[in-house]
């Protein structure tokens, strides 16, 4: 297997890819870091700064991957989508939003670890995988706890629709013509769609424990694989 691919299409589409990439592991450094504020004890305040540093590291990757394959700069190329993403504003927030960003980020990257066109990709894929820590429920327990009184639920519902839809969102565009051709070239082992309904399906857990729903694909405002989508 090559490094990269060498035919324009693939890189082309390996471009993109990247992008995706870049994009959803500076969404979640980024939230994590802004998110510190709002840990109460210190011992919060280290943890989350490790795994900022086990991270971060992994990130020069993917940047040096789009050079590599004539992308130039990511950071520059994922800046404007970057700029429109919001912060959580509260320490509830931040629970829920880190436990669906770093659960749909592994569902993202198993689906690269097979990678058939780029020896690169795949390396970069199964590193960050190795530090994706993900759980049934979110490791702030604040926002489940804040969950079991049901007159808090609409508001919870709230937060829980905003990152869901930025995380499908992420993951990219289902049913694009790129989509597919990445799964025939070998890019990628499973399509956006597939992607999207095994981190819906994932949910499980959560949902019975918060009494939480999936919305329809109109509440949320984006795409949703019909299999998984749910009625609230």
């Amino acid at each position: 297997m090559q490094r990269v691919p060498s035919d324009e299409e693939s890189r082309g589409l390996l471009r993109k890819i990247v992008e995706g990439h870049a994009y959803r592991q500076l969404m979640l450094a980024n939230i994590r870091g802004h998110g510190i504020k709002y840990l109460p004890e210190l011992d919060h305040k280290l943890a989350s700064v490790r795994r900022l540093v086990d991270v971060l590291p992994l990130v020069q990757g993917v940047i040096d991957l789009y050079a590599e394959i004539d992308g130039g700069d990511v950071v520059s190329a994922v800046r404007d989508r970057m700029e429109r993403i919001p912060y959580p504003t509260s320490r509830l927030e931040l629970a829920v939003c880190l436990f669906l960003c770093m659960r749909a980020e592994r569902h993202a990257l198993e689906a690269y670890v097979d990678c058939r066109v780029s020896s690169a990709l795949a390396e970069l894929s199964r590193a960050r995988l190795a530090v994706v820590v993900t759980d049934d429920l979110p490791r702030d327990p604040v926002f489940v706890e804040y969950c079991a009184e049901p007159a808090n639920r609409p508001h919870a519902q709230q937060m829980l629709n905003r990152w869901l839809a930025l995380c499908l969102v992420a993951l990219g565009r289902p049913g694009s013509p790129g989509d597919a051709r990445a799964v025939e070239l070998g890019l990628r082992t499973r399509r956006v769609s597939d992607i999207a309904a095994e981190f819906l399906a994932g949910l499980g857990p959560f949902l019975e424990a918060t009494g939480l729903v999936v919305p329809d694909a109109d509440a949320l405002g984006v795409e949703l694989p019909g299999a998984a989508a749910r009625k609230s």
